[in-house]
């Protein structure tokens, strides 16, 4: 009966932690407070190591408690607490699926040159200011890439139609939403990762996490030294296999009776399909497993040595970024979220889980794909031809799980410099087709972009890039196209902006919705 409760308690938890993500990336009204995001995130092991690592604080301290655990009671992290893993299990339990499925689970090879280079990839890559090898593996990042390319918009579309149906019974209870910040490059990933992630559980159940995820190899080698651990039972084990059908992460031989605790994912689907009970979850604890080999003392002191570049990596990089000097260049680079202090600190720390992006209510966050270059594909950035920052939001920052966008008070973002805004006046209506216009002036909420007398009564824009803050607004209004009269150069480094007089500001608040 105890082993039917272990089971049970990892769907049951298993299914929270996934409802509470998926909630929390497929949530395009922004309807769920922010500390909902926040601890719906708490024990995910990659943002909450980054977050500590770049911010620390009480709230950041959940790969300490999955660490805790996973010394406990092996990785359970893997199949109660990861999204990604949770997927996977019920992708594999879908009976349309699960038909197609030729053969019951059973040992596989343990992968482990594959598996520890993975790691050793991403941990390089890390010291060495490399996001890359993390954003292609990191189980969370993944799973909020695909929930925000495939579901976000599908939600999007369902809440549109209604909408639409509803609103000719004359019933406006549901408000259309803009669909913006589409990405095929991303989109394409998404269901490509997807379709991959669907054979091999169906086929080989969690290879992925076994095989080629760094976050189960890191918590795999400490499961090595777990408190509690799956054991057979050689007298009660009668090699009957039914454990090795039922072991989704192919660990255990049941020939040799054996299970590879390192690559059990904690399902506990073994402890209940033995006949004879002859397979138990038991304290396997001693004294001497603390006496480590030369070989394992040099791979524990690789990792400690890993871990310790990477807290004192950001503060070297913050002592660089101050000293830098600011390179004004027209769009040279893309604009950063609020927040991120400067484009080097957001790539090195940014996994792309696309979280900012879900979130942001006037969808100006939008996946990349050249602008920051190779090392930076499919990170947030600003996109101010589809939206524009709203002048009092600090969404993306407070929900950000890595710390890549730091929390801002609202009188805070009020004042940071994004860039700044640069007018073309070669491709203003004013000077082309002489006429009226000025969206860009009426829409800036610091009035950092101005109407100044031109010639016959026209008035035309001036910018004063002291108390621009670049949120967009301005390059959003100006109706020319294709390209825009007025657009905003990005600082790699955010600035101060000065505080606007205020009779320079205005009282009213930025529409959500532009004329043009």
């Amino acid at each position: 009966m105890k082993r039917n409760k272990l089971a049970a308690w990892r769907r049951v938890f298993g299914l929270i932690f996934f409802g509470l993500l998926l909630l929390s990336f497929a949530d395009f009204t922004g309807f769920l407070p922010t500390w909902f995001i926040r601890w719906a995130g708490y024990f995910q092991f990659v943002p909450s190591l980054l977050k500590f690592l770049h911010a620390p604080s009480l709230l950041a301290i959940g790969f300490l408690l999955i660490l805790f655990i996973t010394w406990i009671w092996g990785r359970v992290y893997c199949s109660w607490i990861c999204p990604l893993g949770v997927l996977q299990d019920i992708v594999a339990r879908l009976k349309i699926l699960k038909k197609k499925r030729s053969r019951a689970y059973g040992l596989l090879p343990s992968f482990k040159i594959l598996r520890y280079s993975v790691l050793i990839l991403v941990v390089a890559g890390l010291l060495s200011g490399l996001m890359q090898p993390l954003m292609y593996t990191d189980p969370y990042s993944l799973f909020g890439r695909m929930i925000h390319q495939l579901v976000f918009p599908l939600f999007l579309f369902l809440n549109n139609y209604l909408s639409g149906y509803l609103s000719g019974l004359e019933i406006y209870f549901l408000k259309p939403f803009p669909v913006t910040g589409f990405q095929p490059a991303s989109l394409a990933f998404s269901v490509t990762l997807l379709a991959l992630l669907i054979f091999l559980s169906v086929r080989y159940g969690r290879i992925y996490c076994t095989a080629w995820c760094p976050v189960g190899s890191f918590l795999g080698f400490v499961s090595k030294f777990s408190i509690y651990k799956i054991r057979i039972s050689k007298e009660s084990c009668t090699s009957c296999g039914r454990c090795a059908k039922s072991c989704k992460a192919g660990c255990i031989d049941y020939h040799n009776k054996e299970v590879d605790f390192e690559r059990c994912v904690g399902c506990f689907n073994c402890l209940n399909s033995c006949p004879t009970g002859g397979i138990h979850f038991q304290k396997t604890f001693r004294t001497h497993s603390l006496n480590f080999s030369p070989e394992r003392r040099h791979h524990l002191w690789l990792l400690t040595a890993a871990g310790t570049g990477l807290l004192l990596k950001p503060k070297v990089i913050w002592a660089e970024e101050l000293q830098k000097a600011l390179v004004p260049a027209p769009r040279l680079n893309p604009v950063t979220p609020p927040g991120s202090i400067s484009t080097e600190r957001f790539n090195d720390i940014c996994t792309a889980c696309h979280l900012c992006i879900s979130a942001c209510p006037t969808r100006v966050l939008s996946p990349s794909l050249t602008e920051y270059g190779w090392r930076g594909l499919f990170q947030p950035m600003m996109d101010y031809h589809t939206s524009f920052c709203n002048y009092e939001c600090t969404r993306c920052g407070e929900v950000c799980p890595t710390g890549a966008i730091l929390p801002l008070l609202p009188e805070e973002k009020k004042l940071t410099q994004l860039g700044v805004a640069a007018f073309q006046k070669l491709n203003c209506v004013v000077y082309t087709e002489e006429t009226a216009c000025g969206a860009c002036s009426e829409h800036c909420p610091t009035k950092a972009v101005h109407m100044v007398p031109y010639k016959e009564g026209l008035l035309i824009p001036k910018v004063n890039e002291a108390i621009c803050i670049g949120c967009g607004a301005c390059e959003y209004a100006c109706p020319t196209l294709p390209h825009k009269a007025i657009y905003v150069k990005a600082h790699t480094i955010h600035q101060k902006a000065q505080k606007p007089e205020e009779s320079d500001t205005s009282k009213e608040e930025v529409p959500e919705e532009f004329p043009f």
